[in-house]
């Protein structure tokens, strides 16, 4: 059995539906009532209610007494106390594992809901994926991460062009004069018609709620940009494309030349009749779009493709129509409507978008923010920002390379989790201890350290909160110490159970024979019909048929092939026993046909055998009908299975019949304690909630 369903199996993970003390109606006076010791470990009434909710909940235990589950409780926690005098918790490997649990448990504790908000936002997305929006904008380049002087330089620049448009200045003249973003320049600040899931969560949010004609601010991780709603339609549907694509030899301008008049000569060919995709399949110098045919797919305006690209499909004005040449900033295409369709409902898109979402930067950090906010205010975060930049004359470029040194600093408080200070002394250790995991895209040192800044102060937050929850969750702390005690109850088992049985392989032979009556063929029959597609094998199968027959008979019990016979006969299958051996000579040669098995009426049972037989399992009334042949094989009576046969149910008998020898064991060597009283009281209780 894998660790997994052995560890479930001793203390059933968390995973029923359990009954609050409340709901239970039990006072807490009895829920902290001793009810059980275990040697010099106490455990109460609530302990036990926890124990016991789960395991009613389970259906396979519904019908057993509250007495059965405290035994149940009992031999559970002896099992514990024996894995805790053995120290099994003390390894490396079980702490290690211990508390990557226990951040994990925690972690889905602090984070429930985001996989809501994954799916809320990708319905939120597909819905504004019917509105398309024409938009130019003025970007003002301000990573988060900037110093606070980038940062005030930024706000200046932001606020300069604000005066300037509010002066009457052309957006235009703006664009030209004061936007990073080079590529939209080309376009006086136009990017085109977009819509859904093509830039950041926060631009977007702000897109959708500016009216036609109006301007907006946005703040991204990126920087500032100054949004203008041009224009606004309904969504152009999807259109099913394939381009063809041709890249410039090099940047020079006789490389663009010369990829000029390739595409030109394809446009030709094709204004003559040439195929799309005979033209794809010789010209596209894009590999996998060359063995594609230049299937791109199908094209909606949320799908991040060149707007050129997009406007162009949108704008063909038939299924097989075909563009002109078009330059991109990579080289020259000509792409080609394939069909139209609308937009498909979202459960085709529901999947993608929660992908899209996890993997995207902005949104999944926007999710992220939200839990870290709520974490901050719920453990009264506050944070000294001056002297987090004032730390960085502590750190040089050498961290960039994972090669610094952290030298002697004044001690500062940089923030504070529930009143607890967290110091310079504190972040720079951390700091120094992961250096050396580079950050790729961080090429400069104060960045860096902001970063590194933002991932302590959020593991210094989790470590609070799930020390938190450690102190005043009970569930976490009962789910927690339930996977400690059925990791170390599961290594205790495996030792004196598992590997006992593994290696006692006389002793389960000896189980066997004391227990045969336990490991039974029942009574069944099958009929087998036999279709022969090559002659030449009839009387090889019918050979063999009568040879089983003679060995099912026991009148031929050392026959060549009899544990191939007992062995198919043991998965209810006697007939693969020939259907396998002639098609491995002669391949296709037979294959068969089977009715279900059906148990035999009492009459024939009670005989024993088939009347007129000495026989208890064989191949009966075998009819030839040249390319078929047809038997019924009858399991008249119970059978002895052989050891092998039966060795699945057996080693499962074994295990718990060496599980009852080492618990009987056990409790000779620890003292157990119940506390009558309080069990009756809380069997009443109980009684009450049931009848109720």
């Amino acid at each position: 059995m894998k660790k997994q369903q052995i560890i479930t199996l001793v203390f059933l993970l968390v995973s029923f539906i359990t009954y609050s003390q409340e709901k239970l109606q039990i006072p807490d006076s009895l829920i902290r009532q001793t009810l059980l010791r275990v040697d010099s470990s106490d455990f109460n009434v609530g302990d036990f209610v926890w124990f016991y909710s789960k395991y009613s909940a389970n259906d396979q235990m519904q019908d057993e007494s509250l007495r059965n589950y405290l035994d149940k409780f009992v031999d559970y926690r002896t099992k514990v106390a024996e894995a805790e005098y053995l120290q099994l918790d003390s390894s490396r490997t079980f702490v290690d594992g211990f508390f990557k649990y226990m951040k994990a448990t925690a972690h889905d504790r602090m984070y429930s809901g985001l996989e809501k908000m994954r799916s809320d936002m990708a319905l939120l997305e597909y819905e504004r994926l019917h509105s398309d929006y024409e938009v130019a904008h003025i970007f003002i380049k301000s990573n988060k991460f900037d110093t606070p002087a980038d940062t005030l330089a930024a706000l200046k620049r932001l606020e300069t062009v604000k005066n300037e448009l509010n002066r009457g200045v052309s957006f235009k003249d703006c664009v030209q004069k004061y936007s990073d973003d080079n590529l939209s320049k080309e376009y006086d600040g136009n990017v085109g018609w977009i819509t859904a899931m093509v830039s950041p969560i926060e631009y977007e949010n702000a897109l959708y709620q500016t009216e036609k004609g109006q301007q907006t601010i946005v703040r991204t991780e990126e920087g500032w940009y100054i949004l203008r709603v041009l224009d606004k339609r309904k969504t152009r549907g999807a259109v099913g494309a394939a381009i063809i694509l041709i890249y410039p030899q090099s940047e020079t301008a006789m490389g663009w030349d010369s990829a000029r008049l390739t595409i030109d000569s394809i446009y030709t060919k094709l204004q003559n009749g040439a195929s799309f995709d005979s033209l794809s399949l010789v010209y596209n110098q894009n590999e996998n779009l060359r063995q594609s045919r230049g299937f791109l797919g199908l094209i909606d305006n949320g799908l991040p493709y060149s707007r050129d690209i997009k406007e162009t499909l949108f704008n063909l004005p038939s299924d097989g129509s075909f563009s002109n040449p078009m330059r991109l900033p990579y080289g020259y295409a000509i792409v080609q409507r394939l069909y139209a369709a609308d937009l498909p409902d979202y459960e085709a898109y529901k999947l993608g978008y929660e992908k899209r979402i996890e993997s995207d930067k902005s949104r999944s950090a926007y999710i992220n923010n939200y839990f870290i906010s709520k974490l901050k205010k719920e453990l009264h975060y506050t944070e000294n920002r001056a002297e987090l930049e004032n730390t960085m004359q502590y750190v040089d470029q050498s961290v960039l390379l994972g090669k610094w040194t952290k030298p002697a600093c004044k001690d500062v408080v940089l923030f504070e989790i529930n009143g607890e200070k967290y110091t310079r002394e504190t972040f720079l250790t951390y700091l120094s201890a992961i250096q050396k995991n580079r950050l790729p895209d961080v090429h400069d040192k104060d960045m860096l350290v902001r970063v590194r800044f933002e991932d302590f102060v959020l593991r210094s937050l989790e470590l609070v909160k799930m020390r938190n929850l450690q102190q005043h969750d009970t569930d976490f702390q009962y789910t927690m110490q339930e996977y400690h005690d059925g990791m170390i109850v599961y290594d205790l088992y495996n030792d004196e159970v598992i590997q006992e049985v593994a290696r006692d392989s006389v002793g389960m032979k000896f189980y066997f024979n004391q227990h045969k009556e336990n490991y039974m063929v029942e009574p069944r029959n099958a009929t087998v019909t036999i279709y022969i597609h090559n002659p030449k094998v009839h009387d090889k199968v019918l050979a063999m048929l009568y040879s089983q027959q003679s060995w099912y008979n026991g009148s031929n019990p050392k026959a060549k092939n009899a544990n191939k016979m007992a062995y198919y006969e043991s998965l209810g299958s006697p007939q693969l026993y020939i259907l396998n051996i002639i098609n491995a000579k002669t391949p296709n040669a037979i294959d068969v046909s089977t009715k279900e098995p059906l148990r035999l009426p009492n009459d024939i049972v009670s005989d024993g055998c088939w009347p007129n037989t000495s026989s208890c399992i064989m191949p009966e009334k075998i009819g030839d009908y040249g390319d078929s042949l047809q038997v019924t094989y009858y399991y008249l009576s119970k059978r002895q299975q052989t050891i092998n046969e039966a060795k699945d149910q057996l080693l499962v008998d074994y295990q718990h019949e060496v599980e009852e020898r080492w618990m009987r064991d056990v409790k000779k060597r620890h003292q157990v304690q119940i506390n009558q009283g309080a069990f009756d009281k809380l069997a009443q209780y109980l009684q009450l909630y049931v009848t109720e």
